[in-house]
């Protein structure tokens, strides 16, 4: 068995399962959050498996662009693509 992974305090990672993307953009629960996929929240950049060995994961650039961060993800402007 693995040792279970920590992420140190105030820091976020690139890509988030469910229960940690639904603590990112702040809603109570992970069952909330989901219920707002394809609404206010987009779709998991990874959507792999079934049943318990399901992986969705979300990137946080992604969710911070739904709830309105400024993001800069490297990428040019659209006016210069």
């Amino acid at each position: 068995m693995g040792r279970p992974v920590v992420i140190p305090e105030g820091c976020w990672p690139a890509r988030m399962p469910p229960e940690i993307a639904a603590a990112y953009v702040g809603e109570r629960t992970m069952e909330a959050f989901l219920r707002l996929v394809g609404k206010e929240y987009p779709a998991p950049a990874v959507d792999t498996g079934t049943g318990k060995g399901r992986r969705r994961l979300w990137r946080r650039v992604d969710l911070d662009r739904a709830i309105g961060v400024d993001v800069d993800d490297g990428r040019d402007p659209p006016e210069l693509e």
